[in-house]
């Protein structure tokens, strides 16, 4: 019973630190990195022991580009705009998206273990690309966190982890609210 307890710690915490993140991206404020990267260190312990082997490898990604982000923004907080996607930094997003759904279906399998569940692969594989896109600081990647979220509200609803549920239905919204930010900001750049 003490495991149970400590284990609804831990997704309360993973929970409350990923809230933090995402509302500080929203605001495009680098603390957002450090901060979700205790949420992402988290989540892959819980989705591991639930048997969601791309969600845990999604949350190694994210903990990677996390370390990445809050050293690309940290580095040039002045002159690193937000902005829309290129073609060439949507060609990379879409390779990432396709060489994770390529890792998430056939490793698994290759080690031995059950084939992942289709929306853990699908869902983690955006994400990929949506972590991408905002470590470049652009626009787009709210409208691929949405999608992602959506998926990922089901899928840890189902995995019963109802406080995890619950945070990406709150991304979901935190998302919209991020987009219209960003949009804003952009705006206020091509201003200057």
């Amino acid at each position: 019973m003490a495991f149970v307890d400590v284990e609804k710690g831990i997704e309360l915490l993973a929970t409350l630190t990923g809230l933090i993140s995402v509302w500080l991206a929203r605001r495009a404020h680098v603390a957002l990195y450090p901060i979700g990267f205790v949420s992402t260190v988290l989540l892959v312990g819980l989705s591991y022991r639930q048997s969601l082997y791309a969600h845990a490898g999604i949350n190694i990604w994210y903990s990677v580009m996390g370390l990445y982000g809050w050293w690309r923004w940290s580095k040039d907080r002045n002159e690193g705009r937000i902005g829309r996607a290129t073609a060439p930094a949507w060609r990379i997003t879409l390779i990432l998206m396709l060489i994770a759904w390529l890792v998430f279906t056939y490793v698994p399998v290759g080690l031995g273990l059950n084939p992942l569940k289709f929306l853990d692969v699908l869902s983690s594989s955006v994400a990929v690309g949506a972590m991408y896109l905002m470590a470049a600081r652009h626009t787009e990647h709210w409208l691929l966190w949405m999608l992602a979220n959506s998926m990922f509200t089901f899928l840890f609803y189902a995995s019963g982890y109802p406080f995890i549920a619950a945070q990406y239905l709150i991304f979901i919204l935190l998302a919209v609210w991020g987009w219209f930010s960003w949009v804003r900001k952009e705006a206020d750049y091509k201003s200057c």
